[in-house]
């Protein structure tokens, strides 16, 4: 990945730039989209290699992030472009996916700044009305869904289709992908090792829906 060693050259800058121009979208989703590996990019975004990235990388970097390698590499002239900021609310509620329990009363604990941009991109919208930021626990649903991952829910999507939503079931907020069923709903989580359920009857009367889930914010 390095070029050639240059004692001069200020990686740590480098990363922190890359960094600051690239949130708040993921290292897996960056590298994806701008065809790098993902091993590649971490460890330039870290700061630990000794040597500053091949040309031809910083370049793909760059041009990903939408600012110029002059600054990129070196801090001079303009960086990423002013843009709105939007605030999404994150809520100490917590999803099971697996085993886990509804916290009674949702409490907001902070707010988690999104561009404008990233919002189209990865969920298609252009507000930010309507959306939660929720924690996943447990593995039922990994892949798709890391325990710990935060979770971009629209809470103004309740109508029942087949698609990933976070809902409160006997008194649990659980995270489950639905698959609609002549009389009810079938639960089915993304990990093989957990069989699906099915939701009929009066248990329908008890379903609660808290949103769609968009996307998840997670750790690699």
């Amino acid at each position: 990945m390095d070029g050639v060693v240059d004692p001069n050259f200020d990686m740590q800058g480098f990363a922190q730039r890359a960094r600051e121009a690239m949130f708040p979208e993921k290292i897996t989703a960056f590298a994806q989209r701008v065809g790098l590996p993902q091993a590649t990019v971490s460890k330039i975004m870290s700061g630990g290699s000794v040597a500053g990235p091949r040309l031809d990388i910083a370049a793909k970097i760059a041009e990903g992030l939408g600012v110029s390698l002059d600054w990129l590499a070196f801090g001079r002239g303009d960086g990423p472009s002013t843009e709105s900021v939007l605030r999404v609310p994150r809520y100490d509620v917590h999803l099971a996916a697996g085993a886990g329990a509804w916290n009674e009363g949702r409490v907001e604990v902070e707010h988690i700044p999104v561009t404008l941009s990233f919002l189209q991109q990865q969920f298609g919208r252009t507000t930010a009305t309507g959306l939660a930021v929720l924690t996943a626990r447990g593995d039922s649903m990994e892949p798709t869904i890391k325990d710990k991952g935060l979770v971009v829910i629209d809470q103004g999507v309740t109508e029942l289709f087949d698609d990933v939503f976070a809902f409160v079931l006997a008194g649990e907020a659980r995270v489950k992908r639905f698959r609609r069923l002549t009389d009810g709903l079938m639960l089915i989580s993304d990990n093989e090792d957990y069989p699906p359920e099915t939701v009929k009857g009066s248990d329908m009367e008890r379903l609660q829906i808290i949103g769609q889930v968009l996307g998840v914010l997670q750790a690699i």
